[in-house]
């Protein structure tokens, strides 16, 4: 009797067991496909712009090897909402999308008159994996949609 109940507590540990491996296997590649996703390179559409875009700073614009990031601050005024959208041009004429998130607009000399209530209209917007420095032109497109909708937008040259 004993021994039964042995062999059926080892049949329990390896099943367990193999739950366990398949569980991780599968934890990891999920981990990978959520990676590859967020960060898939693929040529984007700029949204269509109706107006310029007037209102806006870069204040600093990386292309590393296999990362972007661009931080700035654009807004379009009498909006206090405002979607930015960061775009960059590679050599073959595509947009990349650039992964934006809204931060608190710095204080800087290049905009001493914009209005408290635009304090959020700051960005950092980024790109990183599958991509080459080389293959990107520099050039950047800053899309800002206001309330109603409309698109502002702005090219902006990196140095």
């Amino acid at each position: 009797m004993s021994q039964n109940k042995y062999i059926n507590s080892r049949r329990i540990n390896i099943n367990l067991n193999m739950v366990f491996v398949v569980m991780l296997v599968t934890s990891v590649i999920m981990t990978y496909l959520f990676f590859r996703s967020w960060n898939n390179a693929s040529p984007a559409t700029p949204e269509a712009a109706e107006y310029q875009l007037e209102s806006f700073s870069v204040n600093t614009c990386h292309f590393e090897e296999k990362k972007i990031t661009v931080t700035g601050w654009a807004f379009v005024p009498g909006n206090t909402k405002v979607l930015n959208r960061i775009y960059a041009k590679e050599k073959n004429g595509e947009w990349i999308e650039l992964m934006s998130s809204t931060v608190v607009r710095k204080i800087d000399d290049s905009a001493p008159s914009i209005p408290s209530n635009h304090d959020k209209s700051g960005f950092i917007a980024t790109r990183s994996g599958f991509l080459s420095r080389s293959s990107f032109t520099h050039d950047i497109m800053i899309i800002s949609m206001d309330s109603k909708g409309a698109g502002h937008a702005a090219k902006y040259h990196c140095k």
